[in-house]
């Protein structure tokens, strides 16, 4: 789904301005001003672009990989406080619809909070592209930026230093479409992808949190089509595959409590239900059923979030869930912003 960023004060805002003029400049220098891509875009040549941001210097256009398959290149961005110390590192995804820069604002807030912010491009297919891929094409995209998460959480371990940061302590993070992406790498143990840069280390993270995960994939009519194609388009898109294997690191789980997260619902029994092909064995029907998730005729982001969470705390994961006051899926309050801080970074760092 498309996400649209407010800001939520002028620092910010200025903030972000610096690094739209930053981000353009090494844009049109990298590429001589062109827009195009390549089928396998190489990050060879790419020079990253440092700004200081108040307490938070921010690094661009950072290679994580050599190359990949896909029409984007496999870049991150830094955000590391000024401040001497050994930070826990994060490693933030964004959602669908948008790039790595979305995330800009919510990555300086967590870096101010205490830590080393690394925001991958993890995706490997331009947003214009959706609309005509194949199935196929799409499931080879799919599990190869699995490995490229995993990838960039090596890359993370292994650089983490240069910015004050702590190899051992690494939380992974998604939004949306991201945290379908962070919860499947993370629960699937994915190897990182060929082609990793300076990677050191596990590719499991220490703690994982998940906003607002697009768990019944309800939210864009481009599902209804690849699932039409190949119905196990659900099984590569989701982690629900992977749950009932216990983890060994604490997983926290934000629901933003939108309602426009919602969308009607006739029969979920019928057969032109369209959560027949997310669910043709009606496992998942029946646990949102016996959690009155049909009583109202709604679909409900709500109630997908609390059966993912009872997935997790049947097999045993120690699992934390979050709802948040005044906030949507795209725009924090103060206080859901306390909320995601004290998730992705639980104290205060000295």
């Amino acid at each position: 789904m498309n996400d649209n960023l407010t800001l939520r004060s002028g620092k910010l805002f200025a903030c972000l301005l610096l690094l739209a003029a930053v981000l353009v400049a090494t844009t049109l220098a990298a590429c001589g001003g062109s827009s195009s891509t390549s089928a396998s875009p190489s990050t060879a040549g790419s020079t990253p672009a440092t700004a200081e941001l108040g307490g938070v210097r921010v690094v661009l256009d950072v290679p994580y990989m050599s190359q990949r398959a896909g029409s984007l290149p496999p870049l991150l961005d830094v955000y590391a406080p000024k401040r001497a110390g050994l930070w826990p590192l994060v490693v933030m995804l964004h959602g669908g619809g948008v790039d790595r820069l979305w995330l800009s604002s919510w990555a300086t807030e967590v870096a101010l909070r205490g830590a080393v912010v690394f925001v991958p491009e993890w995706s490997r297919l331009l947003d214009s592209e959706l609309a005509s891929i194949t199935a196929a094409e799409f499931r080879a995209s799919q599990v190869g930026s699995f490995g490229d998460v995993a990838a960039a959480i090596r890359f993370a371990r292994g650089t983490g230093a240069r910015y004050g940061g702590d190899p051992g302590n690494l939380t992974l993070f998604g939004h949306s479409a991201g945290a379908m992406e962070a919860a499947s790498e993370a629960f699937s143990g994915a190897s990182a992808s060929k082609g990793g840069l300076e990677g050191a280390g596990s590719t499991l993270p220490e703690s994982l949190v998940i906003f607002d995960g697009d768990w019944m994939i309800a939210s864009i009519p481009m599902w209804n089509r690849l699932l039409a194609e190949d119905p196990g388009i659900m099984q590569v898109a989701t982690p629900w595959q992977y749950l009932g294997r216990r983890v060994d690191f604490p997983i926290t789980v934000i629901n933003s409590g939108d309602p426009s997260m919602s969308r009607p619902l006739g029969d979920p029994w019928a057969k032109d239900s369209w959560l027949v092909a997310r669910d043709p064995s009606g496992k998942l029907r029946r646990g949102l059923e016996k959690l009155g998730a049909f009583r109202r005729h709604r679909f409900t982001n709500d109630s997908v979030q609390a059966l993912f969470v009872q997935r997790l705390r049947a097999a045993g994961d120690a699992v934390t869930f979050v709802t948040l006051k005044g906030s949507t899926h795209t725009v924090l309050s103060p206080e859901g912003m306390k909320s995601l801080l004290d998730a992705v970074v639980p104290h205060t760092q000295p």
